[in-house]
């Protein structure tokens, strides 16, 4: 069914600059636009057109790829950052008719909890669909699961095989979860070629104003230790995800050519994929 993806965002929840932040990661992003970036989205080509989370900046996003006429979503889970856009479906905006919108029963049940989202559902602007495919394939993994599972997906393409994970609590936990001693060997197991991997942090001193532990994900050091260099037969490891405080949002940083410089690649809005 698809056949092309574009990455739409490759920033953490509430893009860059952030509201609140003063540093100079978001005041340089507020001084020049093209440091400006989107939250983390992916754009589905094929014989129809979708999208993997839908976020605030939708608007933008679509308007990348000309306005394509939007016809299912798929969202990993439901924090906010990756759902808040669905208000753009409404009568008050897009007015979009049977959208489909495909999550797991947990995000199904955390959207008919919330009285703007749940309208949505009653005026048809989406309708739920089942959460797998032929071609798409959710795979659970940890990730702050209070209110809603999280999961990472697996697009499967006649040339590539596209992992998609964008966030996941440590290591050690996804890696039990799916019954692998390390990363490469797990997507090697998926035939994935191509993964969009969880970089929200470069390492565990980042955030200053909140405790960083409180906000769970691998940091991008700790990923490329247990990588290492890239072999000749290894998938391509893209990250994603950056938080705005992120140096990898540089790519003049120490930090960005050390990833490169061990074969690893940092996303960047536009990049396309064929699968």
């Amino acid at each position: 069914m698809y056949n092309k993806i574009t990455l739409l965002g490759n920033a953490q929840d509430a893009g860059r600059p952030q509201i609140g932040c003063t540093q100079k990661c978001c005041e340089d992003a507020r001084k020049d636009f093209t440091l400006v970036r989107n939250p983390v989205s992916l754009g589905l080509h094929g014989d129809q057109f979708g999208i993997v989370e839908i976020t605030r900046c939708i608007s933008h996003q679509l308007g990348r790829v000309n306005n394509l006429k939007l016809s299912e979503i798929w969202l990993t889970h439901a924090h906010l950052g990756h759902i808040e856009g669905l208000g753009q479906l409404g009568k008050e905006a897009l007015n979009s008719k049977n959208v489909k919108l495909r999550c797991s029963d947990s995000v199904v049940d955390y959207v008919m909890k919330h009285p703007i989202w749940k309208k949505l559902v009653i005026r048809n602007n989406i309708t739920f669909d089942k959460y797998f495919s032929d071609e798409i394939i959710p795979i659970k993994v940890p990730h702050r699961a209070q209110d809603f599972d999280t999961h990472a997906l697996l697009f499967k393409g006649q040339n590539n095989n596209l992992l998609f994970l964008p966030d996941h609590d440590t290591w050690e936990e996804t890696l039990e979860s799916v019954g692998y001693d390390n990363p490469k060997d797990w997507f090697i197991s998926l035939g994935a070629s191509i993964v969009l991997l969880d970089g929200t942090f470069w390492n565990s001193d980042e955030l200053k104003s909140r405790v960083q532990s409180q906000v769970p994900h691998p940091t991008v050091s700790e990923t490329i230790e247990l990588l290492g260099n890239r072999n000749k037969d290894d998938p391509r490891i893209i990250f994603i995800h950056l938080n705005h405080t992120n140096p990898l949002h540089y790519p003049d940083s120490d930090e960005y050519q050390k990833v490169e410089g061990i074969g690893w690649e940092i996303g960047c809005e536009g990049m396309e994929f064929e699968l």
